[in-house]
């Protein structure tokens, strides 16, 4: 488990340093550095809705419930973190989508608590193929999910199956080495 804690501090700590990075050397919100320019932009922006901005100036929605679903959703994860079974290494994909979604959770939260005017710095922008600017944090979310509902989808289903079968094994061949027992007593 400290391990996936530890992937979960040290994707937090990355999202952080950019974002100060961003807010250091591109002062003025809206300023943008191409990188590839009229593909990938770094872009500074002040999100202060959820993903792609919902929830925003405009909604009305009070800080309270950002803090609230940030908070809930970073115990749920932690607490999933806590409850998994890392001695089954089929659970790999588990625990990387669990550790994806505590630090992307944990960094967009942080940027709720710390940040003056309570709002995400944004900053990687792909023009043309996307509309929307996001940070690091998002993609750890973004991945965490893709990672979570893979597993979720085919490989707990194997796992569940398999399970089963041992189970079933078990019972099976208990009976018999049971009467095997009772035979040499």
């Amino acid at each position: 488990m400290i391990y996936w804690l530890i992937l979960s501090a040290v994707l937090v700590i990355i999202d952080q340093v950019v974002k100060a990075a961003v807010v250091a050397n591109l002062v003025n919100v809206g300023a943008s550095i191409p990188v590839i320019d009229g593909f990938f932009h770094i872009t500074y922006v002040r999100n202060a809705g959820m993903v792609f901005g919902i929830g925003g100036d405009e909604s009305g929605v009070p800080l309270i419930v950002f803090l609230v679903i940030g908070t809930i959703a970073m115990i749920a994860f932690g607490y999933m973190i806590a409850k998994n079974d890392y001695k089954d290494r089929r659970r790999f994909f588990y625990a990387l989508a669990l550790a994806l979604l505590l630090a992307g959770a944990l960094g967009n939260l942080l940027d709720r608590v710390f940040q003056v005017d309570h709002r995400v710095v944004d900053y990687l922008d792909f023009r043309g193929i996307w509309d929307y600017v996001f940070n690091f944090a998002d993609m750890c979310l973004s991945v965490g999910i893709a990672v979570y509902l893979f597993d979720q989808f085919f490989l707990d289903p194997k796992r569940l199956r398999e399970d089963a079968r041992k189970a079933e094994l078990a019972a099976f061949t208990e009976p018999i080495e049971k009467g095997a027992n009772d035979d040499a007593a």
